[in-house]
């Protein structure tokens, strides 16, 4: 009993940290702004007790890359498979943006690392991203005469074009506050990620009229 409870109490001080971290990033701190000390200040724990859930501040940085791409291929994945292929994208959309507004902090430390800081973060976002999108992959429904090869470029874009966008409609939702605003910006999103569906279809139809 006295292990299960050292055990809940490490895991929640870990998750404290995170939180931390993300906390002080909010008003647009990069994770290399921030010291160990204040991390560990803003969780309530001495800077000594840092070393026992995370080596450095970099580790801290590479475990909020992996909370954010767990969860949203989860949720992704999720709503891929409730819908059918026609509203999938819509739906999985939706839903991304939904995780947007739910976790403001952490998307703008994704989107300022991603361009930027710390290279073993940054190399940790693209294998994430490229894991989400190989998921991605394996569950839509195109065309048979596409190949896996195509399908997993068009799938690399749209969790591109995903990533890019939380930025501006987290702006959004600071600045303008008005439903108008989140609506054109999901919209714009989902033309462009239809368009991406849209080339990869008539680009490999063309290749294939060339050849005959």
């Amino acid at each position: 009993m006295k292990s299960g409870l050292r055990d809940r109490k490490k895991q929640q001080t870990h998750q404290n940290l995170l939180d931390a971290a993300l906390k002080l990033m909010q008003d647009g701190k990069g994770l290399g702004e921030l010291s160990l000390r204040e991390v560990a200040n803003q969780a309530g724990i001495v800077p000594a007790a840092f070393y026992r859930h995370f080596k450095s501040m970099e580790e801290l940085g590479l475990a909020l890359v992996d909370l954010s791409a767990v969860r949203i291929a989860e949720i992704l994945k999720d709503a891929r498979q409730k819908r059918a292929y026609k509203s999938a994208l819509q739906t999985s959309l939706g839903i991304y943006f939904d995780y947007v507004a739910e976790n403001p902090a952490l998307f703008r430390f994704i989107s300022r690392e991603r361009v930027g800081g710390n290279f073993n973060i940054r190399e940790k976002i693209r294998a994430a991203m490229d894991q989400i999108a190989s998921e991605m992959a394996k569950d839509m429904r195109m065309p048979k005469f596409l190949p896996p090869a195509d399908i997993e470029l068009a799938s690399e874009l749209i969790v591109s074009l995903s990533f890019q966008m939380a930025p501006e409609f987290l702006d959004s939702m600071e600045e303008m506050r008005n439903r108008s605003e989140d609506k054109r910006i999901k919209w714009k999103t989902l033309k462009q990620l239809r368009l991406v569906f849209i080339g990869t279809i008539r680009g490999r139809r063309r290749k294939g009229n060339r050849k005959v």
